[in-house]
């Protein structure tokens, strides 16, 4: 009895190294957020040439706006530069593990607050050794939509 209620995957505590119970996903471009960060800078953009500001003001937040969204570009739409995560590997037991675009890596736990709908998830944890957490966003053009389910359904388990 008890080798048949072991080998049965919902009954008591997961184990830590059961697949069933880890996430792993690659993230991968998605067109979708960057038409969102374009949209949203060009907004921005034109509600700052529309301000009743000097025009000095407008220039220093248009210098500061124009970088800031090609930097969001590069790290959340194409997936590259600094920050950008291409892999994230999640379970059960709140252990996460990330790769990131230039070859590092992190480990730490999962962070409460996580956000999980169908079209976004945002996965926050905190990284071992660091006092604040990190969010990872996560969209279904971006990712593989079998694990995209898994991972929803694990973050509202958790």
């Amino acid at each position: 009895m008890a080798a048949v209620r072991d080998s049965f995957k919902y009954s008591g505590e997961p184990r830590g190294n059961d697949p069933a119970w880890r996430v792993d996903i690659a993230l991968g471009p998605s067109p979708r957020t960057g038409a969102w960060i374009t949209a949203l800078a060009a907004a921005a953009l034109m509600a700052t040439l529309a301000a009743q500001v000097p025009g000095a003001a407008k220039a220093a937040i248009i210098g500061a706006l124009a970088p800031a969204a090609v930097r969001s570009l590069r790290r959340d739409a194409w997936q590259e530069g600094t920050g950008a995560v291409r892999r994230l590997a999640v379970d059960l037991a709140g252990r996460v593990e990330v790769e990131h675009a230039d070859g590092r890596s992190g480990r730490g736990r999962l962070a409460t607050g996580s956000f999980v709908a169908p079209w976004l998830t945002v996965v926050r944890w905190v990284p071992e050794g660091a006092r604040l957490s990190r969010a990872v966003a996560i969209v279904p053009d971006a990712v593989e939509a079998g694990e995209f389910r898994r991972l929803r359904i694990l973050l509202k388990w958790r």
